[in-house]
């Protein structure tokens, strides 16, 4: 069944690249046809230019002769033949047929003597009103019966017109300008009036448009034509603006290019044609064509074997790429996808899934070494193999957390199963010589198995109940207290209204001189005051925010509080002392907190060491950086205090990496005094620290007999009830006026 589906699947996947192929046959023909359509008409625009620039510059020249003679000579002179033939030399140069002048009657005399009456001759009359100008075809009444053209400029005497001077112009003179060979031969050329009078066509025009005197006339009574071929050519005549189009002929298409000519007279508007066969672009293409498709030809061949080698190697990998598809790398058992897959057909059994990690498992890749950490992965994975039954499978996640489904029929049988697993895990903490593996479980118990993420979700939730603490390996999905998550869904819900209404407020707990019992400065500690005067503990809300990401901006909140009353305090000359702030191990991990935290100390005004910051021990353990942003702090100037030292694995020798100014030492250890023991361990970590140059602070002092222990320790403060609990502000500033 499944080789079918690969056959089935290769077979689309040529078809599909066939058509890929095909289509891109069509596409280049076509894009070929455009391009070979926009070099002819790029052409056609330069031939009828170059046509237009001849032919006007053969009418200027005309022109420019005729107003010369006219402006120069004297108008009697023109009613004499013998003095009119003093421009028989004009006539052979120009290639004119004859020059000839009209007087006011109508009679003419010309340079080859005929006398003749044209007093009928529109240009006549044109003349007689001062219009110059070059006529249509004419059929020549003077001499031999030929087409010709005639120029024709008004001759003055006394500001008045005297007669006319004009010159015959052969016709063919016009087509052997137009005769410039252009598409090998079977390109040609004519002139056409605004109406679409043919005046004249270059030699080798066809005999369809060499017969017609009106182009509209011949649309008319082509059936090929179109009426917006027609409409076309009618707007680009009645406008003075170069313009392209098509249209039909000897059942054929024609592409042309049609250039207004300058000629004079603005009523009688000529315009170049330069007019190109549909057969030359096909003669074109039709070679690049034939390359083209060979090219393709031979890419389908190629395609084709490299599709069959393809297929070929896939059939070779095909097993071993579904194994990497649903196999953990490391471990070497199923990964998320394949456990999903796998559940899809358990659906109605009743079981158990269970959601793993190891409690801190982080210490073990910072002290032994990410190898170390994963050998302890791969591990773990052959205990929880171990303890599977028949049918029962287990899945890698990430990092270190596991899922395993278990088929008990309840939850004692089930219990004793996971007593056994986290012995045997526990052991592997001697036998790999490690930090102590503690694992978790949190278990969720279903019969329905198609929602496999909801029910992960539902162990991990479990899990979240025993997360923290060492007193508990496993818990169970019904064990959550459905109350606790509405109220921390309520808080999460209110706190960004909390924090524009100012329901925050900063308390502060001196440190104070073991000494002399004078202030030395003090910790900021938030207080949540809701607005029915309740105060909510921090207990509740920062652990819930350090989940949700909402401490980094209560951490900011509480930074700008502190810097404000800070300035308050400056500017009011009231007496200043440290006073530091937390940053939680989420706000760590932002790469701009230390440019972010300055540039708000500086908008202050403040000298970085009246709001030093205090970082807790465990923040150091997560994350890898910490000795980098050490040292960026102290680069912009700010104190560093490294907070709850000794709560949990503290490694004395990373303090000489991590260079803190001050090490507060957590209420666990204050607690070893009156044990001779645990104050000797005191003493010799309170010396190690002095020796590093490092000032100590110590927390939670309660007693009158630690407070002397850690005056002859030259303790360098000391935080606790001893001296005084939390302080709201008003409190505070008394205790500081008379402690100082």
């Amino acid at each position: 069944m499944k080789h079918k589906r690969a056959t089935l699947y290769y077979i689309l996947l040529f078809t599909a690249a066939l058509l890929v192929i095909l289509t891109s046959i069509f596409h280049t023909s076509r894009q070929i046809n455009q391009d070979v359509n926009l070099e002819m008409q790029n052409t056609l625009h330069d031939v009828a230019n170059q046509n237009a620039v001849i032919v006007y510059q053969e009418i200027k020249d005309k022109f420019d002769l005729l107003y010369s003679i006219a402006d120069t000579s004297d108008p009697a002179s023109f009613e004499d033949l013998s003095s009119i033939k003093q421009y028989c030399s004009f006539v052979d140069i120009y290639q004119f047929k004859r020059i000839g002048f009209i007087a006011a009657n109508g009679q003419v005399i010309t340079t080859d003597g005929y006398t003749q009456d044209l007093s009928d001759r529109e240009f006549f009359h044109d003349g007689m009103k001062g219009i110059s100008g070059v006529t249509s075809t004419l059929q020549d009444h003077i001499g031999s019966k030929e087409p010709i053209s005639v120029f024709s400029v008004p001759v003055y005497q006394n500001g008045s017109v005297y007669g006319v001077l004009f010159a015959t112009y052969r016709t063919k003179q016009f087509q052997d300008l137009l005769s410039v060979e252009s598409f090998n031969g079977e390109g040609f050329s004519c002139i056409v009036s605004k109406t679409g009078e043919v005046i004249v066509c270059s030699n080798n025009a066809p005999a369809f448009l060499q017969n017609v005197d009106n182009i509209f006339d011949y649309f008319s009574q082509s059936s090929a034509q179109t009426d917006t071929q027609s409409e076309h050519m009618k707007n680009l005549l009645a406008v003075k603006e170069s313009g392209s189009g098509e249209f039909f002929g000897d059942d054929q298409k024609y592409y042309y290019q049609a250039v207004p000519l300058d000629n004079i007279r603005s009523d009688r508007q000529w315009f170049v044609f330069t007019i190109a066969p549909e057969s030359v672009l096909i003669s074109r293409t039709s070679d690049i064509l034939g390359h083209v498709r060979i090219l393709i030809l031979i890419l389908i061949l190629v395609l084709i074997c490299g599709l069959l080698i393809y297929m070929y190697g896939i059939s070779l990998k095909q097993e071993q790429l579904r194994k990497l598809a649903y196999t953990d790398q490391l471990t070497g058992a199923d990964n998320y996808a394949r456990f999903k897959q796998k559940m899809l057909s358990q659906s109605g059994n009743h079981g158990f899934y269970a959601a793993i990690d190891l409690q801190d498992f982080k210490l073990i890749n910072s002290t032994c070494g990410i190898v170390k950490g994963d050998e302890t992965l791969q591990s773990v994975s052959k205990v929880l193999q171990s303890h599977l039954k028949k049918d029962e499978f287990f899945a890698r996640i990430d990092a270190d957390r596991f899922l395993v489904i278990f088929w008990d029929k309840d939850k004692t049988s089930l219990e004793s199963r996971l007593q056994e697993i986290c012995k045997d895990l526990e052991a592997l903490s001697v036998e790999l010589n490690i930090p102590r593996i503690f694992p978790l479980f949190g278990i969720y118990e279903t019969s329905d198995h198609q929602e496999v993420e909801q029910n992960y979700g539902k162990a991990v939730q479990a899990k979240h109940i025993i997360k923290g603490n060492r007193s508990r390996h496993y818990a169970f999905y019904d064990e959550i207290n459905m109350n606790q998550i509405l109220e921390n869904k309520q808080i999460e819900d209110h706190f960004e209204n909390a924090i524009q209404n100012g329901e925050f407020h900063i308390w502060y707990q001196p440190k104070v001189d073991p000494q002399t019992a004078h202030i030395l400065g003090a910790e900021a500690l938030i207080r949540w005051q809701r607005p029915d005067g309740t105060l909510l503990s921090p207990a509740k809300f920062i652990p819930l925010f350090e989940r949700d990401g909402n401490i980094t901006a209560l951490d900011e909140y509480v930074f700008r509080a502190v810097c404000t009353q800070q300035e308050k305090w400056q500017d009011s000359g009231f007496p200043m002392f440290p006073v530091s702030v937390n940053i939680s191990r989420i706000s760590l991990y932002f790469s701009n907190i230390v440019e972010k935290y300055r540039d708000i100390l500086d908008s202050y005004h403040l000298d970085p060491k009246y709001v030093p910051l205090e970082i807790t021990e465990s923040a150091t353990i997560d994350n890898s950086d910490i000795a980098s942003l050490i040292d960026q702090f102290h680069e912009a100037g700010f104190t560093l205090l490294l907070d709850d030292f000794g709560s949990g694995y503290s490694s004395l020798s990373s303090l000489n990496e991590m260079h803190f100014d001050t090490i507060k030492l957590d209420k666990s250890l204050i607690d070893y005094i009156g044990d001779p023991n645990g104050e000797k361990l005191l003493q010799q970590i309170t010396l190690l620290l002095q020796n590093l140059g490092m000032s100590i602070t110590a927390e939670g002092v309660e007693t009158a007999s630690q407070v002397k222990f850690l005056e002859n320790l030259h303790c360098d403060d000391i935080q606790g009830y001893y001296f005084s609990k939390p302080l709201p502000l008003n409190d505070y500033e008394k205790f500081a006026l008379t402690h100082r």
